[in-house]
C-alpha cells in the first residue's frame, strides 16, 4: 500500500513539523522549560524525548536497510521503552532543553534525508510492517502533536499547514497494519476524515483535549 499522500507533501508535513517544534522551543524562558508541556513532562523533557524518538527512527531504518523489517519491539513495549529512555536522559542530565532541540533538529532533518532514498522499503515500527514513506506520515504526526503540547504549556497554539494531508497520511499507515474490517473500514472511511476538522480529530485521538 502506498499513501494517498504524495511523498513530497509527506516529507514537507515532516519538515514543517520539526521546524515549528524548534520555532516553539526557541521562545520558550528558563520558567518556561521547567513547566509541564505533555502530561507530567516538563518542556525540557518533552525536548529530551523527541530526541530519543527520532534515534528510534534512524534504528529502525538501520534495520530496515539491513533487510530486517519486523517490529524492533511491540506496540504493548512502547510505554515502558518511552519511560527509560526518559530515565536514562535524567540520569545523565547531559542536554537541556535547548540543547536537546538543537540536537533533535540536527537527527530529524538528517532523517528526513535518509527517507528520500529509502521511501519504498520495508520497514517495522512497534504496530507492525509498512513502508518507510508510509511511517514517515506518523512521524509527521508526532512532531507537529508535540509541537501543539510545547505551545499550548506557553498559552499558544499550533494548527499544522495541512492538517487534511496529515490526517490522511497517518490512516493509510494505520490501514495498512490494521487487519480486516476495521483496516477496510479506516482506509474507506479516511477521505472523510480529512474533510472534517481534521487537526482537532487527531488531537483526539492522540488523547489530547
Amino acid at each position: 500500500m502506498r499513501s494517498r499522500v504524495p511523498a513530497d507533501q509527506v516529507l514537507a508535513m515532516f519538515e514543517e513539523g520539526v521546524d515549528a517544534f524548534c520555532a516553539e522551543a526557541a521562545r520558550l524562558d528558563d520558567n518556561g522549560w521547567a513547566r509541564p508541556a505533555c502530561g507530567d513532562w516538563t518542556a525540557t523533557e518533552l525536548a529530551r524525548h523527541v530526541l530519543a524518538v527520532v534515534g528510534w527512527y534512524h534504528d529502525w531504518l538501520d534495520r530496515a536497510e539491513a533487510g530486517d523489517a519486523s517490529p524492533a519491539f511491540p506496540i504493548e513495549d512502547l510505554d515502558a521503552r518511552t519511560a527509560r529512555d526518559q530515565a536514562d536522559m535524567a540520569a545523565t542530565d547531559a542536554l537541556n532543553g535547548p540543547q536537546a532541540t538543537e540536537r533533535f533538529r540536527e537527527r530529524a532533518e538528517l532523517y528526513a534525508g535518509r527517507l528520500e532514498e529509502t521511501w519504498d522499503l520495508p520497514y517495522g515500527y512497534p504496530r507492525g510492517t509498512v513502508t518507510a514513506g508510509l511511517h514517515a506520515g506518523m512521524a509527521a504526526v508526532e512532531w507537529h502533536a508535540h509541537t501543539w503540547d510545547i505551545a499550548r504549556s506557553a498559552g499558544r497554539d499550533h494548527v499544522p499547514s495541512r492538517p487534511d494531508r496529515l490526517f490522511l497520511a497517518a490512516a493509510d499507515c494505520q490501514a495498512a497494519v490494521t487487519s480486516g474490517l476495521e483496516g477496510t473500514a479506516i482506509n474507506t472511511l479516511a477521505p472523510l476524515g480529512a474533510r472534517r476538522d481534521p487537526w482537532r480529530e487527531l488531537l483526539k485521538r492522540l488523547g489530547r483535549a
